[in-house]
């Protein structure tokens, strides 16, 4: 990959995966933007569901999508997650890894907990805004977002995936 189109890709990662605050631009003519903010989010109940058994869970429906799915430089796109899932009682630990792939390259991951979110069996949405940084390449993009469940001290285990496609034009 050239190394403008590296440079470019590592500041979308930088900016979607929050460690990188945007600043202003000195001069709007230098080919800077200011563009919406970094994308961390919070799940929000919008339904509840009966609960399960304790120590079992099982999800109905996990989405990611984007919107527009095509976007420019200097502008927003709008991130949207739903996920219904049916839980039992008990200390339930959730990780939410969200990828970003440029060009077929992971080029940022994001972990996120998230189980204190979501305390009982329901339907939750979250948005939030991913800026495109004015140095961002133009092709496709991959969102692939995983969700993994640990009961208590138990291990680990893989409980959703999904992923959304979003490309940057000209």
């Amino acid at each position: 990959m050239p190394r403008w189109r590296t440079l470019g890709a590592v500041s979308l990662a930088a900016v979607l995966i929050g460690c990188v605050p945007l600043p202003a631009p000195k001069h709007p003519r230098a080919g800077g933007c200011a563009v919406g903010v970094a994308w961390s989010t919070a799940y929000a109940s919008a339904q509840p569901l009966r609960a399960l058994p304790a120590g079992h869970i099982q999800v109905l429906r996990y989405q990611v999508s984007v919107a527009p799915t095509t976007g420019r430089r200097c502008s927003s796109l709008l991130l949207t997650k739903r996920l219904s899932l049916l839980r039992g009682t008990g200390p339930l630990h959730i990780v939410e890894i969200r990828d970003l792939y440029a060009h077929g390259r992971l080029i940022a991951e994001r972990r996120a907990l998230v189980g204190h979110e979501i305390p009982d069996s329901g339907t939750y949405e979250a948005r939030l805004t991913l800026p495109i940084p004015a140095s961002t390449p133009f092709g496709r993009y991959h969102v692939v977002s995983l969700l993994y469940a640990r009961w208590g001290q138990g291990p680990s285990f893989l409980i959703a995936r999904t992923q959304t496609i979003f490309s940057i034009r000209p």
